[in-house]
């Protein structure tokens, strides 16, 4: 390690796994993992650009810069934490020095030379009802992420989240509580945005992701707590309570998001990474939905991934999702390779008309819901690599599951008055129109002759 590097070290049940090394003037980063950590048979990479044993190059600086650069939140939430902190929002080892002890996935980044906690140094901080709607009302003034005085938020996103530790379930008298190392968080919580061009948010992402459970789809676990503000629950599937004989703990399982598995900045989650203006629309250097099937190669089950993002592409056409980009679809890592975890930032965003709908991944080359056709589906399967009879198997029986279900949910009893069930009946009503058309779809993409494609 260089002189003039700075190091932190990360660390996983309570082991040492790696250190990272950055050197601040010429912007150089490196990892090295610890010799014990590699030695373990159960042992796993930070992700598959960042693999145990190195090839002969070592490990790219830059790969490791992007792998960091994708733990941090992103828009307002950044800022935040940089001006918070007093450091440059693209300052990246300054802010997760300063946010890395409960980030997304298995590792903590904390201090060389220091050891974490093995016993939190005061009880857990408590968040009443009251004192939530309270922050919740006034996060103009006082950002939601920051609380007693330190950013409480370092997951990637751009919404206003905070992560907290739920002792028990909030419907049996639960409790909220802050967290702190050892400590790690359970669940996070999403408020209402409050912006009038997205009413109804966090019923909009109860219902879809609600809708995905009822369709035995792998998601997050969801609900709305009530301050009375709405706010979403999600149950954090990178986190597992373990009972054990000192009391209860819990486990950081590792997760990486789609960018982190390809390799490519936060920048890169949409397939347009330079956008959509006349002179840049022809570049598809992000994200995309073929790229994401290149995944499948780092999979441990190749069937049952491919499986899995298909299905997960065609929910998003069925409640017109047209925001699911790179940093929306997750990987568990092992050491044996990849396995797609639960889904989640499911939201129906063409309900809202202020919002620009263009794709962030294409079918085909369309980048807007109603400019897919069967053609663009056929294509889409040729270059995801899906066989167009499982297009057409998974397309029809979705499409039955979401017009047997969506109105059920629309219906259901988490939603508690008139304007609410409004807006439930509109989405129901527009998954009703988009399963009918996706059964037409996916039925006409089978008769395109491969050599038109």
């Amino acid at each position: 390690m260089p002189a003039d590097a700075h190091a932190l070290t990360l660390w996983a049940d309570g082991r040492a796994v790696a250190t990272l090394a950055h050197v601040p003037l010429d912007d150089g980063w490196s990892l090295d993992y610890d010799p014990a950590w590699g030695a373990l048979p159960q042992a796993f990479p930070l992700s598959p650009a960042l693999p145990l044993q190195p090839g002969a190059g070592g490990r790219p600086s830059s790969a490791v810069k992007r792998f960091v650069e994708n733990l941090l939140p992103e828009g307002r939430a950044l800022d935040i934490a940089a001006t918070t902190h007093r450091v440059s929002k693209s300052n990246i080892y300054a802010l997760i020095t300063a946010l890395g002890t409960e980030t997304t996935g298995a590792f903590r980044f904390w201090p060389t030379g220091e050891v974490p906690p093995a016993v939190a140094a005061a009880p857990p901080r408590e968040i009443t009802r009251d004192e939530l709607d309270a922050r919740v009302a006034e996060r103009d003034q006082i950002p939601l992420s920051v609380w007693d005085g330190k950013v409480r938020m370092s997951i990637a996103g751009v919404q206003d989240k905070l992560m907290v530790y739920v002792d028990r379930p909030l419907g049996d008298g639960g409790r909220l509580f802050l967290v702190e190392p050892p400590l790690a968080s359970t669940h996070i919580l999403k408020p209402e945005p409050g912006r009038a061009a997205t009413p109804h948010l966090v019923v909009n992402e109860h219902y879809c992701m609600t809708l995905a459970r009822r369709m035995k789809l792998p998601v997050a676990e969801v609900g709305i707590y009530r301050t009375p503000r709405p706010v979403l629950v999600v149950g954090r599937f990178d986190r597992e309570v373990v009972q054990g004989g000192e009391g209860v703990r819990v486990r950081r399982l590792h997760i990486i998001d789609a960018c982190q598995a390809s390799d490519l900045p936060a920048s890169f989650k949409y397939e347009r990474n330079l956008g959509s203006g006349e002179p840049v629309r022809h570049i598809r250097d992000g994200v995309s939905f073929e790229r994401l099937f290149d995944g499948v190669a780092q999979t441990v089950n190749k069937a049952a991934a491919r499986l899995t993002l298909l299905r997960w592409a065609l929910f998003q056409f069925l409640v017109g999702n047209s925001d699911a980009h790179g940093k929306n679809f997750s990987f568990f890592v092992g050491p044996e390779g990849l396995e797609p975890a639960p889904w989640y930032d499911l939201v129906s965003v063409v309900q809202y008309p202020a919002i620009d709908h263009e794709l962030a991944m294409a079918w085909g080359d369309a980048f807007k819901l109603e400019d897919v056709t069967p053609f663009q589906m056929a294509d889409f399967a040729k270059r995801c690599g899906v066989d167009r009879r499982l297009l057409q198997r998974e397309g029809v029986r979705l499409a039955k599951l979401a017009t047997e279900h969506a109105p059920k949910q629309a219906q259901a009893d988490d939603y508690v008055d008139e304007a609410e069930r409004a807006f439930t009946g509109q989405l129901r009503d527009f998954v009703l129109g988009q399963a009918a058309r996706l059964t037409r779809l996916v039925t006409d993409a089978v008769k395109i002759k491969d050599e038109h494609l």
